[in-house]
């Protein structure tokens, strides 16, 4: 079972000099991450993290100039991969499970990457000297939580608390705890989520009409955050299209908060607060 604490590790990555995405070639659920060949005395920084720990995978797009937080992997086994023939300038390689991947994510401003980008495998607390390692690791774990990746075997189930539907501050909290099992899992099917975004040319929240495309001219274009309206607590079902909102993300926060009465508001009853304030 893996949980935010299991995010032990951070290391940068690039293609063709950040021309092109990182291992984002196929759907696989495993991949073999790899590490600079100048690394000459073995063990090397591919053996640092140990089976069950979390890596973070980021790297810097030269056409976004921006950079984005793409994968959480755990690597499966004990074995450095010598890819010299496959890979030569990146020759050490381990192979590691994907748990989730995406390029919808931007480097948090509070996250200082400066000492953590040589391609090298860092600590996570590196990349915030002012904040305890638990709360970067909620953090992050709450950026990847939409894209955890579907079809994961039972061998990969998520242990998750509460932390992912409250605020990062009620770290004293305890609300018991849920497992994220594979039907869960694929009730957040990326391609549904494709398909509703798609379904709107210049999508508004559907809770306060907020238009990224206009307040933020081109970045913004088509971008847009999907909720699902039934919460994925009520069990398995089949979500289909009429079941996903889209929403911006201050609202969709406020979706994942619970009222008075201990539920979360529907996407309806947020519009009618935002319209009776």
């Amino acid at each position: 079972m893996f949980n935010h604490q299991d995010i032990k590790w951070i290391r940068n990555v690039k293609r063709d000099k950040g021309k092109e995405w990182a291992y984002f070639d196929d759907d696989s659920e495993e991949m073999i991450l790899n590490w600079s060949s100048n690394f000459k005395k073995r063990p090397t920084h591919a053996m640092l993290p140990e089976v069950g720990d979390i890596i973070v995978v980021y790297q810097k797009i030269n056409i976004t100039n921006e950079v984005h937080f793409t994968h959480l992997v755990t690597p499966i086994d004990n074995i450095e991969r010598d890819c010299i023939k496959t890979n030569p300038s990146h020759r050490w390689g381990r192979k590691v499970k994907i748990l989730s991947r995406t390029k919808q994510l931007f480097k948090p401003e509070e996250f200082n990457l400066t000492s953590v980008n040589q391609g090298h495998t860092y600590r996570i607390n590196s990349i915030d000297d002012n904040a305890e390692p638990e709360s970067i690791q909620k953090i992050i774990w709450n950026l990847f939580k939409p894209y955890f990746k579907e079809g994961i075997s039972e061998k990969y189930f998520f242990e998750l608390t509460d932390i992912l539907n409250d605020d990062l501050d009620d770290a004293e909290s305890d609300e018991g705890k849920l497992k994220l099992a594979l039907h869960m899992v694929r009730e957040r099917s990326r391609k549904l989520v494709a398909q509703k975004k798609a379904s709107v040319r210049n999508p508004k929240c559907e809770c306060c009409k907020f238009d990224f495309s206009n307040t933020y001219p081109n970045l913004g274009d088509g971008f847009i955050e999907c909720h699902h309206r039934i919460p994925i607590n009520k069990g398995e079902r089949i979500t289909k299209l009429e079941d996903l909102a889209l929403v911006c993300a201050n609202c969709h926060r406020m979706l994942h908060r619970k009222n008075n009465q201990n539920e979360y508001y529907t996407v309806e009853e947020l519009k009618q607060i935002i319209i009776n304030e």
